[in-house]
């Protein structure tokens, strides 16, 4: 089959969403499946790399966002989906692109709605209160959610929102590539100072002058401990004019992904404070290289991190501090185990089985549908 990955605020160096759908579109490739993301640019263009076709079609900045785009033209989109012929639309936006399903049902191809976020976490960390975007957004997202053959979240935390659709709602969780992601010798040098590590990008959402908070509080108690940001983002030259008189380093975006693995596995400690989590990437690839997390309270966070593999307390920095001198207590080697044993059966080739399996049987309802 043809799957279409369609995405906004996406970009070739953003975050999590976009590995996600990298990551299971090259598993879908290698089970015999056509798959092409289509993305928002400054300009249209198509590309491939030998396996997977790349569409971008022009697309909007969105203010507020950090500098993502978001593709408005809807004729452009639907000549370039004309042009591809998929089998199934994998729509991971509820914004822009809400018009699709309705589209698609029209000429015959099934949609899934693949939702990487709970949009009024959105709307509430993103826009001014003024701006009536909940107003407009919500019922927007109501049709979409009826007009949708199923709806897919990796987490029950993000699933809350289509509690109203259970009848159609998968929760089929992310992975990890345990061949890359997994407990390895040090890739900093190792002293008795404990390592702290945030992996994420430096924008507010994902709450990095939260650690430095914690660092702060740390120091004022007296606790040596060294944090390293693995990341980058529009908060990061705020952030190094905060840490001054601490022991925090700025590494910058690490791409790649062999040199993260051996960054989280050189850490003692991994925070990721935000709360609006609806999966968590990099802390699974924290626990699976043997490192426990300390998340936020709220958020998807708290059900990767069961089974004693890390803390959830409020994000702040004393609640923080106070989390990761607990986890100083605990057996290093016995943390290391378990957080390792939680992350193993988290992995992307049954995260794409699972996905493939929904289009298998929506594609074959067609058909019968048909006969």
């Amino acid at each position: 089959m043809h799957i279409v990955q369609l995405a906004n605020f996406v970009t070739p160096t953003s975050g999590g969403q976009r590995f996600a759908l990298e990551s299971i579109g090259q598993k879908y490739v290698a089970r015999g499946h056509q798959c092409t993301l289509v993305t928002p640019g400054k300009h249209g263009k198509t590309w491939g790399d030998g396996l997977r076709t790349y569409v971008q079609v022009r697309g909007i900045r969105v203010p507020f966002s950090g500098g993502y785009r978001a593709i408005v033209r809807r004729k452009a989109l639907q000549k370039a989906l004309l042009e591809l012929q998929p089998d199934i639309i994998e729509v991971s936006d509820k914004t822009t692109l809400a018009w699709v399903p309705l589209w698609a049902k029209a000429h015959g191809i099934r949609t899934v709605l693949f939702s990487h976020e709970r949009i009024t976490d959105v709307v509430h960390e993103r826009f001014p209160n003024w701006l009536p975007i909940s107003r407009i957004i919500l019922p927007i997202i109501q049709k979409m959610k009826v007009q949708v053959d199923a709806v897919v979240c990796a987490s029950k935390y993000s699933a809350d929102e289509f509690s109203d659709v259970a009848d159609k709602l998968w929760v089929i969780p992310l992975g990890v590539d345990h061949d890359v992601f997994y407990p390895r010798k040090a890739s900093i040098e190792i002293s008795e100072i404990p390592i702290v590590l945030f992996a994420g990008r430096l924008s507010f959402e994902k709450r990095p002058h939260v650690v430095v908070a914690a660092a702060r509080e740390l120091a004022l108690r007296g606790v040596r401990a060294r944090f390293v940001f693995a990341g980058d983002g529009p908060m990061r030259k705020k952030l190094q004019r905060m840490v001054d008189g601490l022991n925090v380093e700025f590494v910058g975006r690490v791409a790649d992904r062999n040199e993260l693995a051996a960054l989280m596995s050189s850490a003692d400690v991994t925070i990721a404070p935000s709360p609006y989590e609806t999966f968590g990437l990099s802390i699974l690839e924290s626990l699976a290289c043997g490192t426990p997390v300390i998340v936020a309270n709220k958020g998807a966070g708290i059900e990767l991190i069961i089974g004693g593999c890390g803390l959830a307390v409020e994000p702040s920095g004393a609640m923080i501090a106070d989390a990761f001198m607990l986890l100083l207590l605990e057996s290093r080697e016995l943390m290391r185990k378990r957080c390792v044993q939680r992350a193993r059966d988290l992995r992307w080739d049954t995260c794409a089985d699972q996905f493939l399996s929904l289009y298998t049987s929506l594609i074959s309802h067609s058909w019968e549908a048909a006969a």
